[in-house]
């Protein structure tokens, strides 16, 4: 994972301006979720949503951020994130998946 997120950062720094840069921003705090890093993956998405706030990844870095809280036993916040994803992308793939946990969470939609 070290290798891939230099890599993500390298090219960001390089093609800030490319149409992938969102993407490799993206992987970016993909990598650091899957290594347990939950704070640095909220970090990660946050600066894509930050830099790219239209992007076609906003709803999986917005989803994915909702999940790391979770992670981090951050209940209140996860549920704020999972319903602004509901509620900002209601016809996505991610929206479902808030949707379902939010369910799972006993919270209401």
């Amino acid at each position: 994972y070290a290798l891939a997120i230099s890599g993500f950062e390298e090219y960001t720094e390089k093609f800030p301006d490319s149409p992938l840069a969102d993407n490799a921003l993206y992987w970016i705090g993909e990598c650091h979720f899957s290594q347990g890093s939950f704070p640095d993956a909220v970090r990660a998405f946050d600066r894509l949503l930050e830099i790219h706030p239209d992007s076609d990844k906003a709803a999986a870095a917005n989803l994915k951020k909702g999940l790391a809280y979770l992670e981090q036993n951050q209940i209140s916040q996860a549920i704020i994130q999972l319903r602004y994803v509901v509620s900002s992308f209601p016809g996505s793939d991610e929206a479902k998946l808030a949707r379902d946990k939010l369910v799972s969470l006993g919270a209401p939609v």
